[in-house]
């Protein structure tokens, strides 16, 4: 691993240029382990959607500006919290 040597910069675009195209590999420790996140066993599921359905959610997500996934799992969860919840069990 080494130092970081900063420069002295003649303009803010100067420093920017630096800062940008830094690759701070050279200045990690290589432990191993950079990044460790503890989280929950979580995992997206993908759904078939029939073409005809799609093309609506896509124009539909194009009017609003976000992607089709954006607009369906907003749909989901908007559905899903105003449905009474019925107890349902997963496979054992």
């Amino acid at each position: 691993m080494s130092r970081l040597q900063v420069p002295e910069f003649k303009s803010y675009e100067d420093e920017a240029a630096f800062w940008d195209n830094l690759d701070t590999t050279d200045f990690m420790e290589d432990d191993g382990e950079w990044f460790h996140f503890d989280a929950a066993n979580q995992r997206a599921a993908r759904v078939a959607i029939l073409p005809e359905v799609l093309s609506e959610l896509a124009a539909r997500a194009r009017v609003q500006g976000v992607s089709v996934e954006t607009l369906v799992n907003a749909w989901l969860i908007e559905h899903l919290s105003s449905s009474p919840t019925e107890h349902v069990e997963g496979p054992k």
